[in-house]
């Protein structure tokens, strides 16, 4: 094999090794999900990395401060765009 291909694959597993882990730090942070389900999930994770992560990711619900989180940061991107003059930049005869 090449020294290229090394070279993805190394790249590669690293992507999937820090997607395995923040998978797993946010299955165990979730602490209303109950006990089972977690360990449930980080089984699933453990024992199918990619797809595990993935399929977890797609079905997770967003949690209250998740939703708070977001609506403060728009609210603030908002307040910041407001705060900012115009930018009268545009051609005009």
């Amino acid at each position: 094999m090449s020294g290229t291909m090394w070279f993805v694959g190394g790249v590669l597993g690293v992507i999937l090794l820090v997607i395995w882990v923040i998978t797993l730090a946010d299955i165990f942070r979730r602490r209303h999900i109950g006990a089972g389900p977690s360990a449930a999930w980080a089984i699933i994770v453990l024992l199918l990395p990619f797809i595990g992560a993935v399929v977890y990711w797609a079905r997770r619900q967003p949690t209250r401060d998740d939703v708070e989180y977001q609506a403060s940061a728009e609210r603030a991107l908002r307040e910041a765009h407001r705060s900012q003059g115009f930018d009268s930049t545009s051609f005009e005869p």
